[in-house]
């Protein structure tokens, strides 16, 4: 069976190691969750493994678990490189901070290339990130960070008076924590704390009505706490008409998923009835996006979130609001978020294959390094 003609629940065995591989990419798992299939993977797993394997390089998945840190550590130090497949959650006998500490571990001191490390997660994968692209021209330059309450409390209700606001959580998933405040009107300058506000959490599209204050001091739960921040940015009133998300593959675009809201909704999650339509990346009616996402803000990405030296991740996602026209009546698309924590193929393994050289490239680049990393190791290691 050859990788196109797998689908999302097909069970398919690993392949056997090819008789002298070029190195070895190891994909890490946790056991437990909801995106395993019955042979305990993630549908993805073993496609990119024999992907990896039909090109010349050994693969194979290993389990993290605490318990088995010091044998991953001996095992893994070896290795080429490290394709980390944990989707954020809980695990039993897992904990976050340890698991992301070997990784750390393998990268620093034996050299081990990691695709992506849990830096680049957390940095891209963080809400905050849309404040350090807000000056590239997928950017919203009046976008704000707060990490604590009194910054959130000083500015929100000057900036709220200027036009509709989002509101983002960092800890938040599938539209949780994302606020859509409005005004009956919008006088500028400072407004007082008994002014009444319009919510929309984008979970489900439910509406509230608070005070300024009273919904300043509920935000705190999302400010305070590990990670605790919050985004604020202008709200797009074009959102009605979907989101664009587009998958990659390091530095190749795979697809493009419009996800339109349900009518007379603003959130485009599954949750809230939104409908997804899959294009390929080649869409001539995307054609003003891709041309400038892939031309101009590719090189940019990671440089503007303090990543110079960090490669784009292997897997991960950009979505797109449709902005205002510019002055030409051309539209504008406008990040609203990057996911790249775990992002999957099941629904694409044909990809495993480009998947695969992509990895092969990061780690044949980073290949002789290792060597010469392994050959200035203390004998000790």
């Amino acid at each position: 069976m050859t990788l196109p003609e797998l689908t999302a629940g097909a069970i398919v065995a690993l392949e056997p190691a090819p008789p002298s591989p070029a190195g070895t990419i190891v994909v890490l798992e946790c056991e437990g969750g909801t995106d395993k299939r019955s042979d305990g993977h993630r549908a993805d797993t073993i496609p990119i493994c024999n992907a990896l394997i039909k090109q010349g390089w050994n693969a194979y998945p290993v389990f993290y678990s605490d318990a088995k840190y010091d044998q991953l550590l001996t095992e893994l130090s070896d290795v080429t490189g490290v394709i980390p497949r944990v989707n954020p959650g809980t695990y039993e006998g897992v904990t976050n901070s340890k698991l992301n500490a070997l990784q750390t571990k393998l990268a620093a001191d034996f050299g081990v290339k990691l695709m992506s490390s849990p830096d680049v997660r957390v940095k891209m994968g963080a809400k905050d990130a849309l404040v350090k692209i807000k000056d590239l021209q997928c950017g919203m330059p009046d976008t704000f960070a707060y990490y604590d309450m009194q910054s959130f409390t000083s500015n929100f209700p000057t900036v709220m008076s200027t036009g509709p606001r989002v509101l983002k959580q960092n800890r938040g998933s599938q539209g949780s924590g994302i606020w859509i405040c409005e005004l009956d009107h919008y006088p500028g300058g400072l407004l007082p704390g008994d002014t009444v506000l319009k919510l929309t959490e984008a979970v489900d599209n439910h509406v509230e009505h608070r005070t300024l204050d009273d919904f300043m001091a509920f935000c705190e739960q999302y400010i305070v706490g590990e990670e605790g921040q919050l985004i604020d940015q202008r709200f797009l009133p074009r959102i009605v008409e979907g989101e664009l998300r587009v998958n990659m593959v390091f530095d190749k675009p795979t697809q493009i998923v419009h996800k339109k809201p349900m009518e007379g909704g603003l959130s485009a999650t599954l949750a809230s009835g939104a409908t997804y339509t899959n294009h390929e990346p080649d869409d001539p009616q995307f054609s003003d996006l891709m041309s400038k996402f892939v031309n101009l803000d590719l090189p940019l990405i990671m440089p503007a979130l303090e990543m110079s030296d960090e490669p784009l991740p292997l897997i991960w996602t950009a979505d797109f609001i449709l902005g205002p026209k510019d002055a030409e009546e051309r539209d504008t698309f406008l990040v609203g978020e990057f996911n790249c924590s775990c992002v999957g193929i099941s629904q694409q393994l044909h990809l495993a294959p480009m998947l695969a050289a992509a990895a092969i490239t990061l780690c044949s680049e980073s290949k002789k390094s290792k060597v010469q990393f392994n050959s200035n190791r203390p004998k000790s290691c």
